[in-house]
């Protein structure tokens, strides 16, 4: 059996997309992990992968409490580029560890390792485009033009990499579809009382000014068959500033994967809010698209090139000024009125992309070509 290595600077949890990655292969082939995992991670990983030849090689990371002296210390380690004691052990791990294919997890890995992978052959995964930091680009330019094969998780952003990095290829597309998905909608949870009420527009994600949702709350405020269900962490007073000014807010906290997509089967209509802020925010690339429609669930998005030319193409939602009380209560009611349309058609774009052979693909042409 084939092994393949992983190299991501941080937890494996982080980027369900990478988790994607492992699902996809963990039965063809011999999998082994280099991460930053805090020991609980580590146990609930290997505890999810028991049974499956999955490894995660670097020992847990234990986080202290970080006092003057940790920071000063931890200040001139990055002013004299010391190397900390967590990267001396990853850098071991990857000279040591036997493999027939490298692949490396992310933009800020290929910065953090960028002298280690000179002269070796790997793959590369860019989840943002991060226009905002492109001196950050520049700086692991030679990374990426030097890999196998580059991925990124939208078309918009594999063309636009293109032209700024000068790659001889496009980038693949692989798109932030996770593997397992329940399908089944109206799952029973903790919080299906509260969702059993009326019908729910959710909102999935960070909670925060940056996104504005005070526009669809108002929207629902004047439905009267609708509650609109925030579901994650977020900024407390701006949570606190929606629920008094709309008591149709139902609000639950953070839900670690997979257990709140139960919640999110219970949704009628879901939303997807990105603002046009930087190029990485117009053209995104969200899983949270692939979970709604997996449900069948309509999605109600603003309208920007990321969304128009998947949710939109399909006509799996609408696309619409989320920045506007009227178009979003329009767009709402015109999904009520056409509802099984938009919920097939949100099935159709799910099923539109098979990910575990894309991926399954990519895994054996790079390793064939060793």
């Amino acid at each position: 059996m084939k092994t393949i290595l992983f190299l991501l600077y941080r937890e494996c949890t982080f980027l369900p997309p990478f988790m994607t990655i492992l699902d996809c292969l963990k039965d063809k082939y011999a999998l082994k992990v280099i991460s930053r995992e805090s020991p609980d991670s580590l146990e609930r990983l290997k505890k999810q992968y028991q049974g499956s030849d999955v490894t995660f090689l670097a020992p847990a990371v234990v986080e202290k409490k970080r006092g003057l002296v940790d920071k000063v210390t931890d200040r001139i380690q990055s002013i004299l580029h010391t190397p900390s004691n967590v990267y001396k052990e990853h850098l071991q791990l990857l000279e040591t560890t036997q493999y027939d294919l490298l692949w490396v997890i992310h933009e800020n890995t290929a910065y953090e390792f960028k002298d280690a992978l000179i002269g070796k052959k790997y793959l590369l995964s860019i989840y943002e485009l991060n226009d905002h930091r492109r001196d950050f680009l520049d700086q692991i330019k030679p990374v990426i033009k030097s890999a196998q094969e580059v991925l990124v998780p939208e078309y918009n952003r594999a063309c636009i990499l293109r032209v700024w990095l000068q790659l001889d290829k496009t980038p693949t597309v692989i798109p932030n579809k996770p593997l397992n998905h329940p399908l089944k909608r109206n799952i029973p949870n903790s919080y299906q009382k509260q969702l059993e009420v009326k019908k729910i527009i959710l909102y999935q994600g960070y909670i925060n000014r940056s996104r504005n949702l005070d526009k669809v709350c108002e929207a629902v405020k004047d439905l009267s068959d609708y509650c609109i269900v925030l579901m994650g962490k977020g900024d407390d007073d701006y949570i606190n500033e929606l629920k008094q000014k709309y008591p149709q807010i139902i609000h639950i906290s953070f839900i670690a994967p997979p257990e709140h997509l139960y919640v999110t089967s219970w949704a009628h209509i879901a939303i997807v809010k990105y603002d046009f802020v930087v190029l990485n925010a117009i053209f995104c690339a969200p899983n949270k698209t692939w979970e709604y429609t997996g449900f069948g669930i309509p999605v109600l998005c603003h309208a920007i090139p990321g969304l128009q030319y998947t949710i939109g193409q399909y006509k799996a939602g609408i696309c619409t000024d989320m920045d506007d009380t009227e178009c979003i209560k329009s767009a709402i009611k015109e999904i009520d009125k056409h509802y099984d349309e938009y919920s097939n058609n949100a099935l159709s774009y799910y099923n539109s992309f098979e990910v575990k052979s894309e991926i399954g693909l990519i895994a054996q042409r790079n390793i064939s070509n060793e």
